[in-house]
């Protein structure tokens, strides 16, 4: 080629061939030259691709083989679960994914829980697929796969009795493992099944957040899931140790039970925000309702921190035992701010806002009615307060609520300063709850958001405590 490229640009004349090379000689010959280098750097590039792809794809394929390896060789077939590991050689960063599902006699193809509560049929086997990537590989080049099935070592059922399956996952879909599984005969049902033998119980769920309860009798069964670890997870109805109940085994069949479980969120609470006069005392027993759930939740107790399942939503949590009208057995709006009508003034109050975790923690500051009493002897030891006929435009508490509190930080005047739930109260004092007697009300403390408004004469020791700005 370059001679022809020759003969038809150097000139006939020998004489002209001495004058030298043109300019677009020169420029020619100059774009052969890069063509041929371009090419030449190309061609090597790819060959060296193409072999350190080939040397990549020989390891992967040993560690798809040792995956494999791995699987056969657990005595559990059902510990065998999905996950994703990475291992470096020569520098080169490779990535095993494999996917663990169960089969059953009807086709049935799930990596937990199969899809139907019923007709799922018995298990039959494992299905293992594994997939190996590696860092800088071609985007043509597919993932080295390696499929298998592992048989369990022993029959997981018999003519006789059935499976039961069970799943966990979080808010995500991810799955859970290391949660404990108890499975038991449901005796509330009218045909409970058998106790589990000790080789028919679930283990903890594995990393699919999978559990199996084999060999199981024919019946209706409760299903438990909770931490031995005492860790503070939670379902959506805030129950630490969730229990699903009715799951029947028939024979021959595979049953699947489905947990979302999760760690729950910490609300940090702050009682009686609202007030900064100093130390005030709680109830013992005091309720805390927490609304955003499926269903209103109520904390027991004074808690600094509440673990509530994960909600993006977040939590509203209100002081007292709020049941919102038409409960069964009676409402009780006095708790709830939003249910005070306007006052004299026109002012009315609202609940606190909804509040989500972040990064799995939050502040809530909870405001609380606050008041000041005298005790009826300086030996009282305890306080009660007794929701009471409703007065000053409280909506009132169609159940009865009572808390108590144990005296603390007692004034020279025999004076404490206690929190209460918005509502109207009847406040007693004494040494127990048996020999209680009407004390009075010596200090009505206002707050920024709210009133108090105290009793007289024969209601001396009744007070309101008001969440609408008085002003």
């Amino acid at each position: 080629m370059i001679q022809r490229l020759s003969a038809r640009l150097r000139p006939l004349d020998p004489e002209a061939r001495d004058a030298g090379l043109s300019i677009v000689e020169v420029v020619v010959a100059l774009l052969v030259f890069a063509v041929i280098t371009v090419g030449s750097i190309v061609a090597v590039g790819t060959t060296l691709t193409i072999s350190s792809d080939n040397r990549s794809r020989e390891v992967a394929t040993n560690l798809a083989a040792q995956a494999v390896d791995v699987a056969r060789a657990m005595t559990d077939v059902i510990a065998v679960a999905s996950g994703t590991t990475t291992t470096v050689v020569n520098g080169t960063t490779f990535t095993v994914v494999q996917t663990a599902a169960w089969i059953t006699t009807t086709g049935v193809d799930a990596t937990c829980t199969p899809a139907a509560s019923s007709g799922n049929g018995s298990l039959f086997y494992k299905r293992l697929q594994v997939a190996v990537t590696w860092s800088g590989m071609r985007k043509t080049t597919a993932p080295v796969r390696s499929d298998t099935i592992l048989a369990p070592n022993s029959r997981l059922n018999d003519q006789d009795t059935g499976t039961i399956v069970i799943g966990v996952k979080d808010t995500k879909g991810g799955p859970v493992p290391g949660v404990v599984v108890t499975v038991e005969p449901d005796t509330g049902s009218n045909a409970p099944g058998k106790a589990l033998t000790s080789g028919s119980k679930p283990g903890a769920t594995n990393a699919d957040g999978c559990a199996v309860a084999i060999k199981v009798l024919e019946g209706s069964y409760k299903v438990t899931v909770s931490r031995a670890d005492a860790a503070p997870y939670r379902d959506s109805r805030q129950q630490p140790a969730p229990v699903k109940t009715g799951t029947v085994v028939v024979k021959g069949d595979t049953a699947g039970v489905s947990f979302t479980y999760d760690l729950g969120d910490d609300f940090e609470l702050g009682y009686a925000s609202n007030y900064t006069g100093g130390t005030v005392l709680l109830p013992n027993d005091l309720k805390t309702t927490v609304l955003g759930g499926p269903d209103p939740y109520v904390l027991n107790g004074p808690v600094s921190d509440a673990y509530l399942f994960p909600l993006t939503t977040g939590y509203q949590l209100i002081a007292g035992t709020y049941l919102p009208a038409g409960t069964s057995g009676g409402s009780c709006l006095s708790p709830d701010p939003a249910a005070w009508p306007a006052n004299a003034a026109g002012k009315t109050a609202t609940r606190q806002p909804f509040v989500a975790a972040s990064d799995k923690t939050a502040a809530y500051p909870l405001p609380m009615g606050v008041t000041t009493v005298k005790l009826a002897s300086s030996g009282d030891t305890l306080v009660q307060a007794r929701s009471t006929t409703a007065l000053n435009g409280d909506p009132g508490c169609a159940v009865s609520q009572t808390y108590t509190f144990t005296v603390k930080n007692k004034t020279s005047a025999n004076e404490v300063t206690i929190a209460l739930p918005y509502g109207t109260w009847a406040i007693s004092s004494g040494t127990s709850t048996s020999n209680l007697r009407s004390l009075t009300i010596s200090g009505l403390i206002g707050s920024i958001i709210g009133a108090v408004f105290g009793g007289s004469g024969g209601t001396a020791n009744v007070v309101t405590l008001d969440p609408r700005p008085a002003k």
